[in-house]
């Protein structure tokens, strides 16, 4: 049968979970059926996860006691529930009662010799609380008010769990608090808002006691019975002691509208029975505990493309010629990061063409500036010595020159350049700082910048080699996923048999569409492990986990012998980093000017090449600054490089900023952070060579 809200007895579901479904769909999810014939089982409200309000009544709408764990069979959303113990309520040391008592103490109870039998009839029912139990008292009071719920209520109230506090409480109140006016509905009110500020998922009781008819509240009935619907679930219990055979209306409406019962006292006799009605009907309940087998995360994986390409193709790599040698903060010793020849005689066979990462290229920059000076002799350098012009560098134009003189002295021993060849200048900060008032600024500016009037001795590095890159470079996800329980993390995998190529990982439930980036690993280990595997582990808020698979992902490989046999022209890849910007800057200087007219005249020997322009930035300043600033970056060189080209240009010149996302190097050190003030030119195209 359908658990539904009717009050009389109650019980307490605890759901002892062994990470199992929580309620959170709440009771009309929970079915309770009572093996004792006659018996109906009804639930009040959800106390919390696994806890459930219940109420048992039999055949004669009477409280059932004496149940076990044997008496109860539970399901929730169709699944059975294993009940393993039946305790009483009122053994219970953590599922608390909260009770409200609204208690007429009108002259007229003096009058009808009621005192004595109420406060025996409400001891009764303050035997029945325990420690963790919660008790209010409502009473009269008609010389003052007290505000509550934005009402001035002639009202007193009183708080406590111990019995004989709460019994002398009310001892004073009938031989020293009787009032000239009976107020039940400012009673009635204030009671609505005591019950309001306890938990609405705990068993919550009213009682009202009254022996007249209210003559003299500021509110109405409609006005109690609107709060009364403000309140969740709550059961309400109503005494009428008025001088009248039949039950009063009002208090009756109170009581059926919110899952209780009403009493009529016809006689001071009657009142003590009824209070311990009420406690029994408060006091039969039970703590039920059950398991509930756990419902672990479901779904499907999709992934979009079924098949990617892994295709060998020859790189042409022109690397910018970044002329600054960085030093450690108060030194002026080349540090050991830069590549240096013991003298002369290790300078045979030197080639520059041999590095292919741009970093190497970089370490070598003394070599390289050496041997294009050997090659070149009637070429001059000039080196400008700069300091960060704080701390112990503040205006040491001395540690300047002997960081200048450090290159200079390095060139001469080794690569035999003549001193008159290299021009020494010193100075604080340089021509164009990095920001000073930063730790990784001022780093930038400990440096030697190398400038020459030969563009041929500052040009960009060259080298060309076979590499690798995997068309398209992302995977498309597409998880669907169903997790009663929520979803607190996920994390998606691709690999096959050479290992893992890329990850991605986050907190909640994932977005319905993902977008994983197949990164750079060793591409050629990677084309021989075979189709890639795509999975994606899902953990709920119950520690449960589920790992989620797609179909295989084919994997292509295409090597540049295969393309060969085939007669088929082979994949070329030129890529320009040139243009390294000042900190902060998008102005294009000279030189690269220079380059980009160079780059334009041989697009126009390709026509069927495509050319992207990305923008770059370091990761100082904020990340949407740098995005804008990287694309101001890309815009400049796209309109050199349009207006060089000319007319026809189309969309075969295309440019895009990036901003501090993916950047070509990592951000921890000088050098690599001037590397990252760029813009790259990538041209693809087919070659018959």
């Amino acid at each position: 049968m359908l658990i539904k809200q009717i009050g009389q007895i109650s019980v307490v579901l605890i759901a002892l979970l062994v990470s199992g479904v929580a309620f959170a769909a709440g009771e009309a999810d929970v079915k309770i059926q009572v093996v004792k014939p006659g018996a109906t089982a009804t639930v009040d409200h959800v106390i919390g996860e696994g806890k459930v309000h219940v109420n048992v009544l039999d055949a004669g709408n009477q409280p059932v006691i004496g149940l076990g764990a044997g008496d109860f069979s539970v399901t929730q959303a169709g699944r059975p529930v294993k009940v393993t113990s039946a305790q009483p309520l009122s053994e219970s040391k953590d599922v608390p009662r909260h009770m409200v008592l609204v208690l007429d103490n009108s002259f007229s109870m003096t009058q009808r010799e009621a005192v004595k039998p109420l406060l025996a009839g409400v001891g009764e029912l303050l035997k029945t609380i325990r420690p963790i139990d919660d008790v209010r008292m409502v009473v009269f009071n008609d010389k003052k008010t007290v505000d509550m719920g934005g009402r001035a209520l002639h009202v007193q109230t009183f708080q406590s769990n111990k019995p004989d506090e709460l019994q002398r409480y009310m001892a004073k109140v009938y031989k020293d608090g009787i009032t000239g006016k009976t107020v039940l509905h400012e009673g009635m009110l204030a009671g609505l808002e005591l019950l309001d500020t306890m938990p609405a998922t705990e068993p919550r009781f009213m009682v009202v006691f009254s022996d007249g008819e209210d003559l003299n509240s500021a509110f109405t009935r409609e006005d109690v019975l609107k709060r009364a619907e403000g309140l969740k679930r709550f059961d309400a219990y109503a005494i009428d002691y008025m001088d009248r055979p039949t039950t009063d209306k009002f208090l009756g409406d109170f009581a059926g509208q919110n899952h209780g019962q009403i009493w009529k006292a016809k006689s001071g006799s009657n009142i003590v029975p009824i209070f311990q009605d009420v406690a029994t009907r408060m006091q039969h309940s039970y703590v039920v505990s059950y398991q509930l087998a756990p419902t672990a995360p479901t779904g499907t994986l999709a992934v979009v493309p079924a098949s990617l390409t892994v295709e060998e193709i020859k790189t042409i790599d022109a690397s910018p010629m970044l002329g600054q040698v960085f030093f450690d903060k108060g030194s002026s010793v080349i540090p050991a990061r830069y590549v240096r020849l013991a003298g002369p005689g290790e300078t045979a066979g030197f080639d520059e063409q041999k590095f292919s990462v741009t970093l190497q290229k970089y370490y070598a920059v003394l070599n390289i500036i050496g041997k294009r000076l050997a090659d070149k002799p009637g070429s001059t350098i000039t080196l400008v010595g700069c300091n960060d012009n704080t701390g112990v560098e503040k205006g040491n134009t001395k540690l300047s020159t002997q960081r200048a003189e450090a290159v200079r002295d390095y060139l001469k021993t080794v690569w035999n350049i003549a001193p008159e060849r290299m021009t020494i200048q010193a100075r604080n900060l340089p021509a164009s700082p990095s920001h000073s008032q930063l730790k990784e600024g001022q780093a930038e500016n400990r440096r030697v910048e190398i400038t020459s009037t030969d563009q041929e001795i500052i040009a960009p590095i060259r080298s060309t080699y076979l590499s690798t890159r995997i068309d398209p470079p992302a995977l498309t996800l597409r998880p669907d996923v169903t997790a009663p329980n929520g979803i607190v993390s996920w994390k998606a995998t691709v690999a096959n048999a050479s290992g893992t190529l890329a990850e991605l990982s986050g907190e909640g439930p994932p977005a319905r569409e993902l977008v994983i980036p197949l990164g750079s690993k060793d591409l050629r280990s990677l084309a021989s492990g075979g189709d890639l595997s795509v999975k994606m582990d899902v953990q709920d808020n119950k520690g449960q986990s589920q790992t989620l698979s797609a179909e295989p992902v084919k994997l292509n490989a295409v090597q540049t012998s295969q393309r060969l046999a085939q007669k088929q022209g082979q994949r070329v890849q030129e890529k320009y980093a040139l243009i390294l910007f000042d900190f902060n800057k998008d102005a294009v200087g000279a030189l690269n000017q220079e380059i980009i007219n160079r780059v334009a005249a041989h697009i126009k020997t390709l026509p069927q090449a495509t050319v992207d322009i990305v923008g770059h930035t370091d990761n100082t300043g904020s990340e949407a600054y740098n995005q804008k600033l990287s694309e101001r970056r890309a815009l400049a060189v796209d309109k050199l490089l349009a207006g060089a080209y000319g007319e026809g240009a189309g969309d075969r010149i295309r440019h895009s900023g990036v901003g501090e996302d993916n950047p070509p190097f990592d951000n921890t050190s000088p050098e690599t952070m001037a590397f990252n003030r760029t813009v790259t030119i990538t041209l693809d195209y087919e070659s018959a060579e």
